[in-house]
C-alpha cells in the first residue's frame, strides 16, 4: 500500500445519508425475519398484477425515520431447478432497486414503514425488461394505495 494513500474511513454526514437518490437495497432493506414475513402474509393487502403477486402492509415508523423492506420469491413449485429461481429473484430485486427511490423518499418524509412481499406467479423464465415493467406497475399501485389513506 503506498504511503500517500489516505486509509482514513469515510465521514457520513446527514446529508448523505438521507440521499434517495442512491438507488441500493442493501441488507437492511430486505425483509428477513419469519414472524415478520408470516405478519405480512397474514395481514397484508394483496393483489396480483398478471404473473407477479405483491402483498404490502403500512405502519408507523417506531424508530425516527420510516423506510421499505423487500421479500421477493419464485417458488419452487413454479421453477423446480435453483438456477432459473435464483435468476427470477435477481431481475426482481433489480427492478426493484431501481425503482423504489421515490416511495422511499415518501417513506421517510411520513414517518411511515412499509413491507412488500413479491412471488413470482408463473413457470415462464421471463426477460428483464417485462419483470421490470410488472414491478413499475405493482409499486405504482401500492404508493397510490398507500398515498390516499393518508
Amino acid at each position: 500500500m503506498p504511503a500517500d494513500a489516505d486509509t482514513s474511513p469515510v465521514a457520513v454526514n446527514e446529508e448523505t445519508r438521507n440521499d434517495f437518490s442512491r438507488q441500493t437495497l442493501g441488507r437492511s432493506s430486505m425483509l428477513k425475519h419469519k414472524a415478520d414475513i408470516e405478519n405480512l402474509f397474514r395481514k397484508g393487502k394483496k393483489a396480483n398484477v398478471e404473473y407477479v403477486r405483491h402483498t404490502y402492509i403500512k405502519y408507523t415508523a417506531t424508530s425516527s425515520q420510516g423506510g421499505v423492506r423487500i421479500f421477493v420469491s419464485a417458488p419452487k413449485k413454479y421453477f423446480r431447478h435453483a438456477v432459473d429461481r435464483n435468476l427470477m429473484k435477481r431481475r426482481m430485486r433489480e427492478a426493484i432497486r431501481k425503482n423504489l427511490s421515490e416511495m422511499r423518499k415518501y417513506c421517510a418524509e411520513s414517518n411511515i414503514c412499509i413491507d412488500i412481499a413479491f412471488v413470482m406467479q408463473t413457470n415462464i423464465i421471463r426477460d428483464y425488461a417485462d419483470v421490470e415493467r410488472i414491478i413499475v406497475i405493482s409499486l405504482q399501485k401500492i404508493f397510490n394505495e398507500v398515498y390516499e389513506k393518508n
